[in-house]
């Protein structure tokens, strides 16, 4: 039979002082640790609640543009028809098509509907249909009209048309 060993009466070693410096830098970083670590908790929360609240910003943001664009549209785009009255006022269109017309073909009508785009309505008269012919070659490879249609047209001894376009000021589209 083995001996018992009575560990009471044993002297018990004592730590070193290394040890105890040790634990202590050990309880520190571990501190330190479980700081930050709440920190970082933290900073995600606000993060979190920053994000989602741009999240909501650009939402009402996309809903105000989407019911104000359906707002413009309904009231036939007064917003474009302001921005092309001051951009494009009636002696502009009229000094842009004078510049388009051969010496024997005379502007009758001239019809303006401002709106999201310029149409610009026209009865002209000419006196030959070469001279008609002319106007619209001008016209058509003019930079400040385009969407070019032809409407009612007689061709007797002179020619009277009727043309429409779109009028975009010279920067194409």
């Amino acid at each position: 039979m083995i001996p018992a060993r009575d560990f009471s009466t044993r002297r018990r070693p004592r730590g070193r002082a290394g040890d105890v410096a040790a634990l202590v830098v050990a309880c520190a970083l571990l501190s330190a640790a479980v700081y930050t670590a709440l920190l970082a908790w933290a900073d995600a929360r606000h993060a979190r609640a920053s994000v989602d609240a741009a999240r909501k910003e650009i939402a009402d943001a996309n809903a105000r543009a989407t019911a104000l664009q359906a707002a413009a549209a309904a009231e036939g785009a007064v917003g474009a028809r302001a921005v092309w009255s001051v951009e494009a006022p009636p002696p502009r269109i009229v000094q842009a098509l004078a510049e388009l017309l051969p010496r024997d073909v005379r502007l009758e009508t001239l019809n303006l509907r401002y709106g999201a785009q310029l149409e610009v309505e026209m009865t002209l008269t000419a006196r030959t249909a070469a001279e008609y012919d002319l106007f619209l070659q001008a016209l058509e490879s003019s930079p400040a009209f385009d969407r070019i249609i032809l409407g009612n047209e007689s061709r007797t001894d002179a020619v009277r048309a009727s043309v429409r376009a779109r009028y975009h000021g010279g920067e194409g589209s």
